[in-house]
Order: structure tokens, then C-alpha cells, then sequence
């Protein structure tokens, strides 16, 4: 199984714009500063979610992105006019960016080089069009991190698929591994960010309905993973959504924030 996992059909279109939402406050905002002027590139800047909210929080920067997939990009289109935010946005491979180096003052990647053969190698391309001295954020989560309480062993088929699937298509470790890979790349002063998220109540109820669409999305691919029981995964979407309903539920994974220089 390669490629992207969920698809690019406009449920997936319309699901990104909903998970940066969903991240906003506590993830893209949380710990970010951007001064106005800064010249900012989002590489696999999909449907524009992500560029629509710091466009939207951080007034007078210049915002541009870049995606490998036409259909995306016309949907970001559509949807950062509609959020009032301006980009810049091309159709662009992340291992030869359309730019000069030295272009940009921060480079941003949410949820990307999970999907990449070669991260290591996108990175190193980042850096390239990265100023002297300029930032990244990268932000990654790893899907074996992902724990309920109290468990189902449906639950657990369907976390084991969810890392495979991601292992097959890419990395389903990338949140751990993300740090490493920054140093590799040449980055300096690598802040790891790891931030472990542990809900229970009404925010276990809120992150259980979240991880269930993100992981129904990829249903399609994970099905077709040897050995992989259709049943039992749609068995333990629906212990997922029932999680909140158990006495003492709870729920969490680890994402990484992680920021360096160049």
C-alpha cells in the first residue's frame, strides 16, 4: 500500500479543515510566533487548512504553500477566499521546491512527512529555502502512542491496523522519530516539543469522535492490509465512539511539536 491514505475525495477535503480546527487553539497557536512580515512556506499544504488558521491568528504575514496534488490545491483555493486569507499557493514536489534558497523565514509542516519515503530528504529542501537563522515547526503524532481506557481488544485491532497502514504508505512513527530526522537534516537547536495528550470527560468524548473520523477515513486502505478483518475494525470504531460513554474513560497519544533553526 502506498501514497496518501485517506483519499483526496472532498470528505477528506472537508475532514482536514475540520482537524485544523480542531487543533487550532492547542496545537498550531500553542507555543507559535510569527511577527508580522515574516514570509512563511507550508509544504504539503493540502487543502489550505492550516494556512487558513495562522493567516487568520497572525495578521501581515505572507503566507505560501506548496502540494503535490492538483486537487488540493484548487480546494485551498476556494476555501482560504472564503476564510479571508491570502497565499501563494504551487503545485510542487517537496524534494525540489520552485524556490531559490534562502526564500523564506519559517517553513511549517503539520501531518506531513508522516506520508514521505524520504523525509530526511524534505527536510534538507526545507532547509534550503530557510534564511540564515529561520525557523521550522513540524508536527507529527505516532499512532502506536495512541492508548484507551478502558480497552477493547477491537480497539486494539484497529490501533495495530492504523500503524500498519501508516508503516506500509509511509512512517506511523514519524511524531517519535521527528527530532532525529531534524538533526539529520542539518537543524540546529531542535526543541523536540513531545506533548502527550491524556483525555478523560468531555474531552475524551470530543478526541474519541476526532480520532474515529481520522481513522474511518483510511479504512479503505487498511481493509486491504493482509490479514486485516473488515468486521473487527468497524467493531472497534464503534467501541472508539462508545469510549466516552464507559465510567472512567480515557484516551490520548503523543504528538511532537518539534521546532529548530537553520
Amino acid at each position: 500500500m502506498t501514497g496518501y491514505v485517506h483519499g483526496y475525495g472532498t470528505p477528506e477535503q472537508e475532514r482536514l479543515v475540520e482537524q485544523a480546527e480542531h487543533w487550532r487553539q492547542r496545537l498550531i497557536l500553542d507555543g507559535t510566533e510569527l511577527e508580522p512580515g515574516t514570509r512563511l512556506l507550508e509544504i504539503g499544504c493540502g487543502v489550505g487548512a492550516v494556512l487558513a488558521v495562522l493567516g487568520q491568528e497572525f495578521p501581515g504575514v505572507e503566507l505560501f504553500g506548496v502540494d503535490v496534488e492538483p486537487a488540493q490545491l484548487e480546494f485551498a483555493r476556494q476555501h482560504l477566499e472564503r476564510a479571508g486569507v491570502e497565499a501563494t499557493l504551487l503545485e510542487a514536489d517537496a524534494l525540489a521546491l520552485p524556490f531559490e534558497k534562502e526564500s523564506f523565514d519559517h517553513v511549517w509542516m503539520m501531518w506531513f512527512l508522516e506520508h514521505l519515503a524520504d523525509p530526511r530528504s524534505a527536510l534538507r529542501e526545507a532547509r534550503r529555502v530557510l534564511v540564515p537563522d529561520g525557523a521550522i515547526t513540524a508536527i507529527e503524532v505516532d499512532y502506536s502512542t495512541c492508548r484507551a481506557e478502558p480497552s477493547t481488544a477491537a480497539f486494539e485491532a484497529l490501533v495495530t491496523a492504523m500503524v500498519r497502514g501508516m508503516a506500509a504508505s509511509g512512517w506511523s512513527d514519524a511524531g517519535t522519530r521527528l527530532p532525529g530526522w531534524l538533526r539529520d537534516a542539518g537543524f540546529r537547536a531542535v526543541q523536540e516539543g513531545e506533548r502527550p495528550f491524556w483525555w478523560q470527560g468531555a474531552d475524551a468524548a470530543r478526541e474519541a469522535r476526532y480520532a474515529a473520523n481520522v481513522i474511518e477515513s483510511a479504512l479503505d486502505a487498511l481493509v486491504q492490509l493482509p490479514g486485516v478483518d473488515e468486521a473487527e475494525l468497524r467493531e472497534g470504531l464503534e467501541d472508539l465512539r462508545g469510549l466516552p460513554d464507559r465510567p472512567g474513560a480515557r484516551l490520548g497519544w503523543v504528538v511532537h511539536k518539534s521546532t529548530a533553526v537553520r
